[in-house]
């Protein structure tokens, strides 16, 4: 199945039973039962025979399910899906899904059991994707507190512009607007944002299948999809887009038509995550937040000679990390007499009303990643302001650097 790669990593990775009624009840394919004296092996053999048979058009429909189901698999699909574990499911749900130590049957009990779940954490895991490369993320700034077009005139217009922009027939292009909520990373307070989604076909691919024994060619359309966010009470404009040289074209059209301003294109300065005051003893300044403690868990370091170290405590350690790594390693050992390349701050909040106490992970990496974007919005929102605070994060251009305080943490 050259063509579904990860609807073949499906059912690598799957107990072929689960996969078997994965594939009848969401999609009413009938496989042969089961022989208890066949393998594993051979029972996937037999299983990929009946996916190979199908039209093209039929196993595709399936792989582009199957991909939402694997990216959140991989690392950072992990890291969303642990984020989104927690306050979510009611007792019976989370004890289930804690059952499961497998990140492929995690991922798939989230789209069968749970669809919002699943969609709000593969949102996130494609905006962590997006958010952390410049091909595919632009940030501009507009006038706050506009209000967005959504009458038939203004949409009908943006729709119009769009595909002249995109180059294709109006009707090749889909237009969703909506409005939602979302914390504001400096006050946590639930402020207005709105999203807009372009979904164009792109042209048609030809793939090659077999049918009655002949070798034909199939035609395939695809469709690829850009996202636009306005937060009106910072004036920021987003795109979410992998075409680099079309975002600010995507964002004037969204200012012309639906926000009805002018537009600039003035960026929005990138954050740089600026972790290496970590490799010092140091305190976090909890005040005035829903947070218990904040532990360093996790330091690590590569050198010149392609060798690195990491080291780990656990939440109820009675040392910090530097106390423990000098214990492991030697009472010279000191973090600061090296360039680290991973961090991960162990946040505990307090329990509040019905929210249970939990806590969260922050990872830092190599010279620009964060994780804080996998997270639910209301977590991501504390952490950028956590961040922040404990002066981890920095607008790139920024010259001025305040001291930290050197006690341990």
């Amino acid at each position: 199945m050259n063509d579904a790669e990860n609807l073949a990593k499906l059912l690598g990775h799957l107990k072929p039973e689960l996969f078997r009624a994965f594939m009848a009840e969401e999609f009413g394919l009938v496989m042969p039962e089961l022989e208890k004296k066949k393998t594993k092996t051979e029972h996937r053999q037999v299983m990929e025979a009946v996916l190979a048979a199908l039209p093209v058009l039929e196993r595709q429909r399936i792989e582009e399910v199957a991909e939402k189901i694997i990216l959140l698999t991989d690392g950072a699909g992990q890291d969303v899906v642990d984020g989104f574990r927690d306050g979510i499911f009611d007792d019976a749900d989370r004890e289930a899904f804690d059952a499961l130590r497998d990140q492929y049957e995690r991922a798939l009990w989230l789209y069968a059991n749970a669809a919002e779940i699943f969609k709000e954490a593969l949102d996130a895991r494609q905006a962590d994707v997006f958010r952390q490369s410049v091909t595919c993320y632009s940030g501009f700034v507009a006038p706050k507190a506009l209000v967005m077009a959504t009458d038939e005139k203004a949409k009908e217009a943006f729709h119009e512009n769009v595909a002249r922009q995109l180059g294709c027939a109006k009707d090749d292009v889909a237009i969703q607007i909506f409005k939602r909520l979302r914390p504001n990373s400096q006050t946590g307070e639930d402020v207005d944002l709105y999203q807009i989604s372009v979904h164009n076909n792109r042209p048609p691919e030809i793939i090659d299948c077999v049918q009655a024994s002949e070798l034909v060619a199939q035609e395939v359309v695809r469709a690829v999809s850009s996202h636009i966010t306005y937060e009106p009470a910072n004036g920021h404009l987003e795109v979410l887009s992998r075409e680099t040289d079309g975002r600010e074209a995507l964002a004037r059209i969204a200012a012309d038509c639906l926000l009805q301003s002018p537009f600039s294109g003035e960026r929005i300065p990138l954050k740089q995550y600026d972790y290496q005051s970590l490799a010092a003893p140091r305190s976090f300044d909890l005040s005035g937040e829903n947070v218990a403690s904040v532990k360093v868990a996790e330091l690590g370091y590569s050198d010149s000679n392609h060798r690195s170290l990491l080291v780990k405590i656990w939440a109820k350690d009675p040392d910090d990390i530097h106390t423990a790594a000098k214990s492991l390693i030697g009472p010279s050992f000191d973090f600061r007499h090296h360039r680290l390349t991973y961090a991960r701050l162990s946040i505990r909040l307090k329990k509040v009303g019905r929210e249970r106490a939990r806590t969260i992970s922050v990872i830092l990496r190599d010279d620009n990643k964060c994780n804080i974007k996998t997270k639910r919005e209301k977590d991501r929102a504390l952490c950028d302001r956590l961040l922040a605070k404990w002066q981890l994060v920095k607008e790139i251009g920024d010259v001025v650097e305040a001291p930290v305080d050197e006690v341990a943490a």
